[in-house]
């Protein structure tokens, strides 16, 4: 028999190898952490001790996990989600919770484990859905805020059902009362320790990083044993110690200290679940497994869009949202984990939420690298749906007048900015696509219009005839195309500053024809500022830095992609320098008139 060591080794080759494999085709890792932990189980842990102790280790991994999702926790960002977001996603888990009910009990499951199953289809997955909004750069746009916002609620939504399957394993009504009560307490206790004791000891502590390093995970423990003696999980007491410390001020101290240590645990976990896999699966096992996938592929993007839809988001925004949130999650299976460990339910249900959550991961993967691929094929059927969803006249604006100056986002336009325009006599516009932003602009008694370039009719009724600027703060490539296609035609005079993601896309964006991109930051929103300002008083300004910021991103690129490539500066000023006496003459012309 292999020793404990030699076992370990063994395992962690066969993790490094899979979870390289599987980062080359561009796969959640986690994927490769159960897949390794099945196969090791499968073919060797009949010849090592190593079994039992990875699965003890395993137990510390959920621990952990719900450790650092405290820390990472926002707690504060929950008074920005707003009342859409929190009421979209409480109505999603609700109709998911009474639909995924229904397969295992028709398929003859008892009903705590059909309770259990529902739980796990009620969230989608945090650890893959934030990165790829994170890698597309897309958390600035209205959809990636609607995805992270969503993602967080569900999170608050787990933590409070994690803490009422402790419920289940009371029987009088006295102790079931009690349960809710001192979870409260625990809490309010845990914040005042965070506010008023633990700052001052943490204090000292970060003179020493190993002494931090080790009370940090004391902290974790204490809380631990608490929850453990208040009759709640010690992933509830793990959860609550990160939080606890996402509180003080030396949040980023500690995540940086304890994250690689979390993260090896972390590994274990999900490795443990790939030894809990069974492929021995019975039929009516097989029909489950099938009617959640489809469930979730199909029915999911479905409720998530209608939902979303109900609260006022646009067409392309819900779509997109609903696309990407299309999967199982991580944290039902640590739920799920939880109810097998306390004996509520059997080693079986495990076994196929893992399958579920790593099949859909993978669909889930495609689906959101492609999501823009696939609206453009299910906008016509969205379309005819989207006539039932009528905008509140209330909220829609109105455009009454034609506007000197046009804001495509709110693009968090600040009072100098406002004032700028306000002193040179400009009529502002900004048309918004997010209903909680319109409220900001009601308040703010500024001109706006609820709407977005998805809806087929949007330039009609825009009057662009006096536009002289239009300021976009979106990043989508297709809405740029599109916007910098039809303010062009309707207006060729019209300055046009755009964002946009990267190099490349301002690149592209400058060859479509924008006047100026700028990258989403606050020093951009003083560029805006500026070019606003040297507009009104020399034209020529805005070009002299276009042609700059062109340069600048041609050296940028040239060495990486050519370096035979070369800006042709000749040429560019050329025909630039043939829309500056255009647009003076159609100055002169209208102030002739």
């Amino acid at each position: 028999m292999l020793t404990f060591i030699h076992g370990f080794s063994i395992l962690f080759i066969i993790i490094a190898l899979i979870a390289l494999l599987i980062k080359v085709v561009k796969q959640p890792i986690i994927i490769a952490y159960v897949i390794a932990g099945f196969l090791f189980s499968f073919f060797i842990t009949g010849n090592t001790g190593t079994g039992e102790q990875i699965l003890i280790m395993a137990e510390l991994g959920i621990t952990f996990l719900l450790f650092l999702m405290g820390i990472e926790f926002n707690f504060h960002q929950l008074k920005y989600m707003g009342r859409d977001i929190i009421i979209a996603t409480t109505l999603q888990s609700v109709i998911f919770f009474m639909v995924a009910m229904l397969p295992p009990l028709l398929l003859g499951f008892g009903t705590l484990e059909s309770i259990y199953f529902a739980v796990l289809f009620m969230f989608s997955s945090t650890l893959l859905v934030a990165k790829w909004v994170e890698d597309k750069k897309e958390t600035s746009t209205l959809h990636g805020k609607i995805i992270l916002g969503t993602l967080v609620v569900q999170d608050v939504i787990a933590i409070i059902i994690l803490t009422t399957m402790n419920l289940m394993s009371e029987t009088s009504l006295g102790q079931i009362l009690l349960v809710p009560v001192k979870g409260i307490a625990l809490a309010i206790a845990a914040l005042i320790f965070a506010r008023y004791l633990l700052n001052a000891v943490l204090k000292i502590a970060l003179k020493y990083p190993e002494l931090l390093f080790v009370f940090s995970l004391g902290i974790c423990f204490f809380f631990v044993e608490v929850a453990i003696f208040f009759g709640y999980s010690a992933a509830i007491g793990a959860f609550i110690a990160g939080v606890t410390l996402a509180n003080t001020d030396y949040r980023q101290d500690i995540y940086s200290r304890l994250k690689p240590l979390i993260l090896f645990f972390n590994v274990l976990f999900f490795v443990g679940l790939g030894f809990q896999v069974s492929l021995n699966l019975g039929r009516d096992t097989l029909l489950l497994l099938a009617a959640y996938l489809f469930l979730c592929m199909v029915l999911k993007p479905v409720v998530f869009y209608l939902t979303f839809k109900m609260r006022g988001y646009d067409l392309k925004t819900s779509c997109k949202a609903a696309i990407s949130l299309a999967q199982f999650s991580e944290f039902g299976i640590i739920i799920i984990t939880s109810g097998i460990a306390g004996g509520a339910i059997g080693g079986g249900v495990g076994s196929v939420a893992v399958i579920m959550v790593i099949v859909t991961m993978v669909i889930s993967s495609y689906t959101i690298k492609n999501d823009a691929l696939l609206f453009r094929r299910v906008q016509p059927v969205l379309r005819l749906v989207d006539r039932y969803f009528p905008v509140k006249l209330a909220d829609a604006g109105e455009v009454r007048n034609s506007y000197e100056i046009i804001f495509f986002g709110y693009y968090e336009v600040s009072l100098e900015i406002r004032e700028k325009i306000a002193s040179g006599g400009k009529k502002m516009l900004v048309i918004e696509q997010d209903p909680s932003v319109i409220h900001s602009l009601k308040k703010a008694n500024m001109p706006f219009l609820y709407s977005s370039l998805s809806s087929p009719y949007f330039f009609e009724h825009l009057d662009l005839s006096k536009t002289e600027i239009v300021v976009s703060s979106l990043i989508d490539m297709e809405d740029n195309r599109l916007l910098i296609k039809e303010i062009k035609k309707r207006n060729p005079s019209c300055i046009l500053i755009v964002t946009a993601k990267g190099v490349h896309q301002s690149l592209e964006l400058y060859e479509l024809g924008a006047d100026y991109v700028i990258y989403p930051s606050y020093l951009n929103e003083q560029k805006v500022s500026i070019l606003l300002e040297d507009y009104t008083n020399d034209i020529n300004e805005i070009l002299v830095k276009k042609i700059e910021d062109i340069t600048n991103l041609r050296k940028k690129t040239a060495v990486k992609d050519d370096p035979s490539a070369v800006f042709d500066m000749d040429e560019f000023l050329r025909r630039i320098t043939q829309k500056v006496p255009f647009r003076k003459k159609q100055n002169q012309q209208e102030n002739g008139q």
